[in-house]
């Protein structure tokens, strides 16, 4: 059973293409993929030797050796452009993400499609990826254990852009059918709002709190308005 953040990846890979779960830890996401015959094909990669042991132990368990080959690599380093076709990379912080894209030699292949879960830096991830010719396709917000998280699915175009604040923050959670869309959406409103809050109460950062804020009511008009039944 996965947890609704790698559910939200198994979500997006195509069937029946070659997957590359990058930090696969006990390669659940892998074992799950073959497991529910989405694809018989899987590198489980990560960079150190222990979650890798115990990513072994597990395919083991469930039978899959065949299938589901381990591999030490730091990144995509290790892995050759004809090994994979769907690629996640997903528990990382944004930061991290973006860098291991970037020094893929491989990665600006509009027939590559990358599945990515940042924990952190979300907003960070999607600027640099338009920034670099990669377009986000779809977004799946998830909320888990109180935290919310977004999973991208994103591809290279060669179209590169740069994102206004707002798009960094929500990517295309709003075009989302989620049912944490809403919730995501908040949240990040929310957090606006408190950045906002800490700034104010310092006189030298008002203008830069009321963008904070503007930023947060340019988020809610994103969520339905509420009906007359809310209102009551």
């Amino acid at each position: 059973m996965l947890d609704l953040r790698l559910a939200a990846c198994a979500r997006f890979i195509r069937p029946g293409h070659k997957v590359c779960d990058i930090g696969t830890d006990h390669a659940y996401l892998p074992c799950f993929l073959v497991k529910n015959q989405i694809t018989r094909q899987v590198i489980a990669a990560d960079v150190n030797e222990k979650p890798l042991s115990c990513a072994r132990a597990h395919i083991r368990e469930q039978g899959f050796s065949e299938q589901i080959r381990t591999l030490l690599s730091d990144g995509l380093s290790g892995i050759r452009a004809e090994e994979a076709d769907d690629i996640v990379i997903a528990g990382m912080g944004g930061e991290l993400i973006a860098r291991i894209i970037l020094s893929c030699p491989w990665a600006k292949d509009p027939q590559k499609h990358f599945i990515l879960q940042p924990m952190t830096q979300a907003d960070f991830l999607r600027r640099t990826l338009a920034r670099h010719g990669f377009s986000i396709l779809k977004e799946e917000p998830v909320a888990e254990n109180g935290h919310f998280y977004s999973v991208f699915l994103c591809q290279w175009t060669g179209e590169a852009q740069e994102l206004d604040e707002l798009s960094a923050l929500v990517g295309k959670v709003p075009q989302s059918s989620s049912p944490h869309r809403d919730a995501y959406l908040s949240f990040q409103a929310d957090r606006m709002e408190r950045i906002a809050d800490g700034l104010s109460r310092s006189q030298k950062q008002n203008e830069l709190a009321e963008h904070y804020r503007t930023l947060a009511a340019d988020i809610r008009k994103l969520l339905p308005k509420p009906g007359k039944d809310d209102i009551l």
